[in-house]
């Protein structure tokens, strides 16, 4: 679905650069959440150094990218299958989808996406951890965006970004899990789950933790 994206709405092939060698960021996600693809798509975010408009299409293993003096139509957007998928899933509110792509917050007149697919947890297996919730992808996927924002000199420090270690940390804590307990669960020091606890209000802006928990939950960050 990712591969070649770009040329069907890209009119000057010459304009796309294109690698055989993935996104760190992405590849990490994809091995933590056991995800079978996960990939990432925006356009139209504009140069701030010029009147010039980059678009991406990256994965765990491939990435690429164009240039354009002008931005891609709404138009011509419509008919890229990875819209339709993420305007299915809107539409449908599909969390246990095996696959789906999430509409990722923007900060202008850009599109971002971010796709994934994943093996539905088998019914008879039911100690095994299912796929991520669309939350979760989501706060991953508008972490990733604002970093390309940034790295396209556009200012993102007002956006509220709270990565996914964080998330977890606070999520066993609304389960009544000491940050001991949580330590246990997900394989990391108790100092490194209050690092993150710690991380998190500030973030949120929150003195206690019970609040950062109650805010992330009226967000619809986490769901306990």
């Amino acid at each position: 679905m990712l591969k070649g994206v770009l040329a069907q709405i890209v009119p000057d092939r010459a304009a796309i650069v294109e690698r055989d060698k993935g996104i760190a960021f992405l590849s990490a996600t994809r091995s933590i959440y056991q995800l079978n693809e996960l990939f990432y798509f925006c356009a139209n975010i504009p140069r701030h150094s010029s009147r010039a408009f980059v678009h991406c299409a990256f994965s765990s293993d491939f990435a690429a990218q164009a240039i354009t003096s002008h931005p891609i139509s709404a138009e011509q957007l419509a008919g890229l299958e990875i819209i339709k998928l993420a305007k299915r899933w809107k539409e449908c509110d599909s969390g246990d989808a095996s696959e789906s792509a999430i509409a990722l917050t923007t900060r202008g007149r850009e599109l971002a996406i971010l796709g994934f697919s994943c093996s539905p947890t088998p019914a008879a297996d039911a100690d095994a951890e299912g796929p991520p919730s669309s939350a979760e992808l989501k706060a991953l996927g508008d972490y990733f965006h604002s970093h390309m924002l940034r790295r396209n000199g556009i200012d993102t420090s007002d956006a509220l970004v709270i990565s996914a270690r964080e998330l977890d940390c606070l999520r066993w804590v609304a389960a009544g899990k000491s940050a001991w307990e949580a330590s246990v669960i997900l394989g990391i020091s108790e100092r490194t789950v209050r690092f993150h606890l710690n991380s998190a209000r500030e973030k949120l802006n929150c003195t206690t933790t019970t609040q950062a928990v109650a805010k992330v939950v009226a967000q619809q960050l986490i769901a306990i």
